[in-house]
């Protein structure tokens, strides 16, 4: 007798090594496709044993699924690679298409292989001879003429040569006789045994069951029901599954036969597998209830782009039950608006990538509402994106919230802004009225001219000139003043450097009373950044403002201010303001830039507070540190532009 093995999608090269060193009788096939090895299944002849499911296969649970529809008869072997096994081996005991003659094999090289199935064909050829055994009894046994008495030489010489338990009982279920796999499977003699009620041998729940069993055949019931029972003399759990059916019909009394076969790793594993679902259910009830008390909406979405689960908070945001929910696609649910915003997003998670992000979606009868959503794909065993998970919160308040701060500080900024103004108005009122009297002394001297009338050309074109040249510097400070004054929350894309010398610009006037020795080491090259160019120049501004102010106690020989610009880590920029004033302690360290603290006998404490959110608002951070010699340094970073 010979077995059969078809392989699917495992190469020519394993074909020929398995033909050369499995044992004689073996036949091998091979398919490619899935499909071809279920036209041969659908057929009557040509019934492979084994079927081996190589590591090209697609989804091969559901193609041992469907070999199993086909044919229940037969024994699989899934090939995995790499710490695989213990996942298919868990979707094997799960599905509830599948049975034991479905197993995985972690593939390492054809000798392992090799030895694997020799050992299933092995077991194959055992279980044939089984079948073949069971055959020839039941032939001998309807050739008995049923009033032939010698039951118990006919076990002796025929039955005791075969691997299971057989049993002779009569009506009343007593044994009468039995071969030796009987005895060994009961663990008693032969003389311990006849006589001996065959429902007392196992526990006392299954009594009822096995009276039954032999009723129902005795009534002639031909139908080849079977039990399993628990075997109450052993030590160690065994079971036993018990099959009986009427052997002969005599004038005296009619003759039962039990077939009994051990089947305790079959049940073992039984208890084993609906122990893990029960814990399996249990935990996902748990899971259920701890995902519907999330607050924010959780949601599966299939690659058909259907719910097939969803919470409690995603229902109460919708208003549709999770019956309704289940099934519909996602612009059924959150409205055809809303879906058209986050498609892009969809096509990005169904091609393998975690998604986050924040959108402002118009839902129906929700209106308005900022969403921050992620969306992390689910792959099946092949790689392929089957679908993905979603998490959705209602950041609305947080927005509104956000942007109440960004306006609350744009206000305090602007009103900084006009509180420096006013600090500067003396030396701005002085600066502004210099090109003014020149220009009200060259217009005077225009006017007299043409009233003496001596009105020389080079005269008048050398006077008009310079009143030009007064207007133009007067305006250019009206410029500097009306930029630094103005409202604006715009953010463009601009140069630090150029923000650095803008402020400059604007405190010339200071500057020139102060007499520091200033230094501006600018590098070349710097990212870009997007930024909001008038709140930037005013931080530049305060800070280059309160350096000097630290430094009037010093002579001004000793002042010296240094404002710096570098690249700094992530692509931003670094800028920073060193003065050579007297510098500060580690206390006002810690609380410089905490509103209404001031070191100022007439400061408010707001400025270093203002820029902060400043900075903070552009996504930088702003720091103080103590000089080694004397002075401090306040430094910023802003990120750079990321389109550049």
């Amino acid at each position: 007798m010979s077995s059969r093995i078809s392989l699917l999608s495992t190469g020519e090269d394993l074909l020929t090594y398995l033909n050369t060193n499995l044992s004689a009788g073996v036949f091998l096939e091979h398919n490619d496709l899935p499909q071809n090895l279920y036209n041969v299944l659908e057929q009557s002849f040509g019934k492979p044993d084994i079927i081996v499911l190589g590591l090209n296969v697609e989804d091969p649970i559901r193609t041992a699924e469907h070999i199993l529809v086909l044919r229940r008869d037969i024994k699989i072997v899934i090939l995995c690679k790499g710490g695989r096994q213990n996942i298919l081996q868990k979707a094997i005991q799960f599905s509830p298409f599948l049975n034991s003659d479905v197993t995985s094999f972690e593939y390492k090289s054809h000798a392992s292989l090799r030895k694997n199935l020799q050992t299933l064909v092995n077991n194959v050829e055992k279980q044939r001879l089984y079948r073949s055994a069971i055959e020839v009894v039941e032939k001998e046994r309807t050739s008995i003429a049923s009033t032939r008495p010698l039951v118990a030489n006919y076990l002796d010489k025929l039955l005791d040569r075969i691997p299971i338990g057989i049993l002779n009982l009569d009506s009343h279920g007593r044994i009468l006789n039995l071969n030796r796999s009987a005895q060994s499977l009961l663990g008693r003699s032969e003389r311990a045994l006849v006589n001996t009620e065959l429902h007392s041998l196992f526990s006392s729940h299954d009594t009822e069951h096995i009276q039954n069993l032999a009723h129902n055949a005795l009534m002639g019931d031909e139908k080849n029901h079977s039990i399993v029972v628990s075997l109450n003399s052993l030590e160690l759990k065994c079971y036993i599954e018990i099959s009986v059916s009427l052997l002969a019909i005599n004038t005296a009394e009619p003759i039962l036969t039990a077939i009994l076969q051990e089947v305790t790793d079959r049940v073992l594993e039984e208890i084993k597998r609906k122990k893990a679902e029960k814990a399996l259910q249990a935990s996902e009830q748990q899971l259920r209830l701890v995902i519907d008390a999330i607050p924010e909406l959780i949601a599966y979405v299939d690659a058909d782009l259907a719910y097939q689960f969803n919470n409690k908070a995603f229902e109460k945001w919708f208003g549709f039950s999770r019956h309704e929910i289940k099934g519909k696609k996602i612009w059924q649910v959150i409205g055809e608006r809303p879906y058209s915003v986050i498609t892009p997003y969809i096509k990005e998670v169904m091609s393998g990538k975690i998604i986050t992000f924040e959108e402002k979606l118009n839902y129906p009868y929700r209106g308005d509402v900022y969403i921050r959503s992620s969306y992390v794909p689910n792959f099946s065993e092949s790689g392929k994106v089957i679908g993905f998970f979603l998490l959705t919160a209602d950041i609305t308040q947080s927005k509104n919230e956000e942007e109440g701060k960004l306006k609350h500080m744009l206000e305090a900024a602007h009103a900084s802004r006009i509180i420096t103004i006013g600090e500067m108005s003396t030396q701005l009122a002085h600066e502004i009225s210099q090109p003014l009297a020149s220009i009200g002394a060259y217009s005077s001297a225009c006017i007299r001219l043409i009233e003496k009338d001596r009105t020389d050309t080079e005269e008048l074109y050398s006077a008009f000139k310079n009143i030009s040249t007064q207007a133009i510097r007067a305006q250019a400070i009206m410029h500097e003043l009306r930029n630094f004054v103005k409202k604006d929350s715009s953010r463009k894309t601009v140069s630090i450097n150029d923000l650095v010398q803008n402020a400059i610009r604007f405190l010339q006037i200071e500057i020139r009373d102060n007499k520091p020795d200033l230094n501006l080491n600018l590098a070349e090259g710097l990212p870009l950044i997007e930024a909001d160019q008038v709140l930037i120049e005013q931080v530049i501004v305060n800070l280059v403002k309160n350096a000097m102010e630290a430094m009037q106690v010093l002579d001004q020989k000793d002042r010296r201010l240094t404002l710096e610009t570098d690249v700094c880590q992530d692509s931003g920029v670094f800028v920073s303001v060193k003065d050579s004033g007297p510098g500060i302690t580690d206390y006002e360290a810690s609380k410089i830039f905490e509103p209404f603290y001031t070191t100022k006998p007439e400061g408010m404490g707001m400025g270093l507070a203002i820029i902060r959110s400043i900075v903070d608002s552009h996504g930088g951070e702003l720091e103080v540190l103590a000089n080694e010699d004397n002075g401090t340094t306040f430094h910023f970073t802003l990120p750079g532009n990321p389109d550049n």
